[in-house]
C-alpha cells in the first residue's frame, strides 16, 4: 500500500493519506511510545547507535539494546524452547489468538513465571498465569490515544476502578520498586508520566524525527486536565498539517524508501490431505477474543457460536447439511464449527471466525488451525491462507439449552452465550444420554427441588425438558438426532417467566409472533420480522426499514443484511 502511494504520488495531498489497516483502536499511540520489539519510544530506531546513545542519556539508563527484539510468533517459540523464562502478558489472549493456538498455550504454561494484567481473569491465557493482577480498562483509564491521522486525544475515565484493579502504568511502576528501580519510576500520574514523554519526543526531534510534542513537555497537570484533542506535531514553528506534500521524508537524503516486495504463494498448498483453503476473520458484533464483548447479551444475539462458512456444492460433495457440525483439521489442530452453507465463499475455501476460546467454545478455536508462517519483514502471520480438511462430525444428538444460571456443558460440542436473564448454549455430542432428564439435570447443576416438564421420545432419540421452580422457568434442554429447530431469541426471553407444558414446542403461540434470528442487535429486530415488514409494507429500501422498524437506523453496521434481505 505505501509503495503504491509513493510510486503515483498519492501522497502528502488531500484523501490521499495511507493509513495502517489495523484492528487495534490506539495502534499509533502504542507504536509513539515505543510499543513494539524493534524501536524506542518517540519513532526512535532501536538498530540507530546515535538514538540508542540519546535515550540512554535521556533516562540515565545503565544499558540499551542493541537490536530488536522478537516479534510475537519468535517470541513464544523463545519461550517454547525455554529461551524466555519469563512472560508478562498485559491485556491480550495470545492463548487463543496467535497461530498455532494450542502450541502457544503449551509454551505459556511452560514458563517458569508468567504474569497476566488484563480486566478479566476468565480468559484462556489467564488461567495459564502464575499471578493474575487486575487491570483497569478503557473507560476508567486516565490519558491519551492517538488515532491513525495523527490527533492526540485525551481520554478521561467516566468509571471509578472496580475492585484491586488497577491502572497499567501504577502497576509497572511498583513492580519495577520492588525490583529496586523506584528512582526511575517514581511517577505519580499519568500528567507527568506526559512531560517525559513529551520531552523526550523533542530529543527525538532534534535527531531528525517526525513525531515531536515538546512543546507540551511543560504543562501543568491542569493544562493536561484540560488537553484538547491535537494533531502532531507540536514543536515551534511545525504545528499539526499535512506531511510530504513538497517530499521531504525522515530520512537522511529526506527521500521516501520503497520497501521491495515480492509475491510469495501461501506456505501450504490444498493438497489430498488438506484440500481446503482457510481464511480467518471477524464478525459484526463481536471484538477480538470477546473477553468483553462476550459480556453483552445484545451482541450475542446475531451470532452466538463459531461456525464455517462453506459454498453449496462443496457441502454437498462432503455431506454436510445446514446447521450440521462441521470437524475441520490442519496440521497443527482441529475444530469443530457450526456448518453455514454459503455462496460467499468460492469452491475449495471456507471462512471461519476467530472468537471464540475456551471460556465460550472450546473446539471452535480457530486459530489452532493456522500455521504460524509469517512475513519477513513485518512478522505479519499468514492467517487467510491455512489448508483444512473438513467432514461432518458424527453426533448422536443436537441440541439448544437454556439456563438462568451460569453452566459449563461437558458434550463433545458446545458454544454459549450471555441472554438478557441466564445463558444459552449450542450442543452436540457423539454420545445419547441414558436418562434424558438425569443428564439434563446434570447439564444446569440442579437438584430434585426442580419440577420436570418433558416429553422424551427413545425411538426418535429426541427430549425435551423444562424445569420449574415455584412454577417460573429456570432451565431447558430441547435435543433430537437433527439440529433442533426452535425459537432460540423466544425461549431465550422465556427464562424467569412464568410457565407450563407449553414451553416445550419452542415456539412461541399465535398470539407472539416469532421474530426469527436477531439482524438488528441495537433494537432487537429479527429476519422474519423484517421480511414481513418488507412483504406487508412493500419497503424498497434499507432506509424504509429503518422508518418502520429501526433496523438499521443506529449503528448502521446491520444494513448490509438489510440489503440482502430486501
Amino acid at each position: 500500500i505505501l509503495n503504491c502511494h509513493l510510486a503515483t504520488g498519492r501522497i502528502g495531498k488531500p484523501g490521499m493519506g495511507p493509513f495502517s489497516v489495523t484492528g487495534q483502536p490506539n495502534a499509533m499511540g502504542g507504536r509513539e511510545v515505543g510499543g513494539l520489539a524493534n524501536m524506542l519510544a518517540c519513532h526512535l530506531d532501536i538498530e540507530n547507535a546515535e538514538h540508542r546513545a540519546a535515550v540512554k542519556a535521556f533516562w540515565d539508563a545503565p544499558r540499551m539494546p542493541d537490536g530488536p527484539g522478537l516479534k510475537a510468533v519468535d517470541m513464544f517459540r523463545a519461550v517454547e524452547e525455554g529461551r524466555i523464562k519469563a512472560l508478562w502478558i498485559i491485556c491480550t489472549n495470545p492463548a487463543v489468538s496467535m497461530p498455532e493456538a494450542n502450541r502457544i498455550a503449551a509454551a505459556i504454561e511452560s514458563c517458569d513465571f508468567t504474569v497476566v494484567s488484563d480486566l478479566t481473569a476468565e480468559t484462556d491465557t489467564a488461567r495459564l498465569a502464575d499471578v493474575l493482577l487486575p487491570a483497569t480498562g478503557w473507560a476508567e483509564k486516565d490519558g491519551t490515544v492517538t488515532n491513525s491521522e495523527r490527533c492526540i486525544s485525551r481520554q478521561r475515565a467516566i468509571l471509578p476502578a472496580p475492585g484491586a484493579a488497577r491502572h497499567d502504568w501504577r502497576i509497572l511502576c511498583d513492580v519495577a520498586h520492588c525490583m529496586g528501580f523506584g528512582a526511575g519510576f517514581d511517577y505519580t500520574s499519568p500528567a507527568e508520566i506526559f512531560r517525559e514523554y513529551a520531552a523526550l519526543s523533542g530529543l527525538a526531534g532534534r535527531l531528525g524525527r517526525d513525531f515531536n510534542i515538546s512543546d507540551l513537555s511543560d504543562l501543568s497537570d491542569s493544562d493536561y486536565d484540560a488537553l484538547e484533542p491535537f494533531h502532531w506535531p507540536r514543536a515551534g514553528d511545525r504545528q499539526g498539517g499535512r506531511f510530504f506534500a513538497r517530499g521531504g521524508f525522515f530520512h537522511s537524503d529526506g527521500k521516501a524508501k520503497m520497501l521491495p516486495v515480492t509475491h510469495r504463494a501461501p506456505a501450504s498448498t490444498p493438497s489430498a490431505d488438506y484440500p481446503f483453503r482457510l481464511n480467518t476473520g471477524r464478525v459484526r458484533d463481536h471484538w477480538h477474543t470477546m473477553t468483553r464483548t462476550a459480556m453483552s447479551p445484545r451482541l450475542s444475539q446475531h451470532v452466538a457460536e463459531p461456525f464455517l462458512e462453506i459454498h453449496p456444492d462443496d457441502a454437498a460433495g462432503l455431506g454436510l447439511a445446514p446447521a450440521s457440525i462441521a470437524e475441520v483439521t490442519s496440521g497443527h489442530g482441529s475444530a469443530l464449527l457450526r456448518v453455514l452453507i454459503s455462496e460467499r465463499v468460492q469452491t475449495g475455501q471456507v471462512f471461519a471466525p476467530m472468537h471464540w476460546t475456551g471460556e465460550t467454545a472450546p473446539c471452535g478455536r480457530v486459530d489452532a488451525l493456522v500455521g504460524a508462517i509469517t512475513d519477513p519483514v513485518s512478522g505479519q502471520p499468514e492467517s487467510k491462507a491455512s489448508t483444512v480438511a473438513i467432514r461432518p462430525m458424527k453426533a448422536a444428538w443436537f441440541g439448544f439449552a437454556l439456563c438462568a444460571r451460569e453452566f459449563r456443558p461437558q458434550t463433545d460440542y458446545w458454544a454459549r452465550a450471555r441472554t438478557r436473564s441466564g445463558w444459552r448454549a449450542e450442543l452436540a455430542s457423539a454420545k445419547t444420554p441414558a436418562d434424558w432428564e438425569d443428564a439434563a439435570r446434570m447439564l444446569f447443576g440442579l437438584g430434585p427441588e426442580a419440577e420436570a416438564i418433558t416429553m422424551i421420545d427413545p425411538t426418535r432419540g429426541a427430549a425435551r425438558i423444562a424445569f420449574l421452580e415455584e412454577r417460573l422457568l429456570v432451565a431447558a434442554l430441547y435435543a433430537g438426532p437433527e439440529p433442533v429447530a426452535v425459537s432460540r431469541s423466544f425461549l431465550a426471553g422465556r427464562i424467569g417467566d412464568e410457565t407450563g407444558p407449553e414451553i416445550l414446542s419452542g415456539r412461541p403461540g399465535a398470539e407472539r409472533p416469532d421474530p426469527g434470528a436477531t439482524v438488528c442487535a441495537c433494537f432487537d429486530v429479527g429476519q422474519k420480522t423484517i421480511l414481513e415488514a418488507i412483504r406487508s409494507q412493500r419497503l424498497t429500501s434499507v432506509e424504509a426499514i429503518g422508518t418502520a422498524l429501526q433496523a438499521g437506523s443506529n449503528c448502521g453496521s446491520c444494513k448490509p443484511e438489510l440489503q440482502a434481505l430486501l
